[in-house]
């Protein structure tokens, strides 16, 4: 198994995100590093200015206004993450959703899939590695991985102190998989996630 590190904006897979995911990314990314309180609509046309107007058939713009960056309410993900959603795929007619994931050292993810969505993870604090296939990738502060639908991946927290990512999910719809768990027995997690299209394959990426 190859242990290649992953550079900046680096996406192992075809297709990209493309230029909504662009768009989607771009945002995210500004917004939580500059922690700006503008709304989803305002922000993208300061950016990209009056040919965000003729988008419409393009990207969906949400006017709904983000959570803020330390709010909540917070969920638990796995064990020593916490999760909190800040667009909603109701916001976004199902195109896309964005959630931050707070992960503390050593707290890693078992190996799974998804069948509906691509995850495109944007790295803000920690130092990640993350099997994707047959493939490992050390992923720091400031870069970006796409991970594709119906490809099998997990992730970890190696450094030392709580990670941060945002992920963009698209199209959005399993950020409520987050929010039904926290109602459901342990025994039934795996079944959950199955509902939502997530299936459980191996281990976790070793440490």
């Amino acid at each position: 198994m190859s242990n290649p590190t992953a550079p900046k904006n680096f996406f192992p897979f075809e297709p990209v995100v493309g230029m909504f995911g662009a768009l989607a990314c771009f945002y995210v990314y500004k917004s939580f590093r500059s922690m700006a309180d503008h709304r989803h609509a305002n922000t993208i046309t300061d950016v990209f200015g009056e040919k965000a107007k003729s988008m419409s058939n393009v990207a969906t713009v949400s006017n709904s206004k983000p959570n803020s960056s330390d709010g909540g309410p917070w969920y638990e993900g796995t064990r020593g993450e916490r999760i909190a959603v800040r667009i909603s795929s109701p916001q976004t007619n199902g195109a896309y959703a964005v959630v931050e994931s707070l992960a503390e050292p050593g707290s890693a993810t078992p190996m799974h899939l998804h069948r509906n969505e691509e995850e495109h993870f944007i790295v803000v604090s920690g130092l990640y590695r993350i099997a994707i296939g047959e493939k490992i990738f050390e992923v720091s502060a400031g870069a970006s991985i796409t991970l594709p639908k119906g490809v099998p991946h997990s992730w970890r927290n190696i450094s030392s102190e709580p990670g941060r990512m945002v992920v963009i999910l698209t199209p959005g719809g399993f950020e409520q998989c987050v929010q039904t768990i926290r109602n459901s027995p342990p025994e039934k997690l795996e079944t959950v996630a199955a509902s939502f299209g997530c299936y459980i394959v191996g281990p976790a990426v070793s440490a």
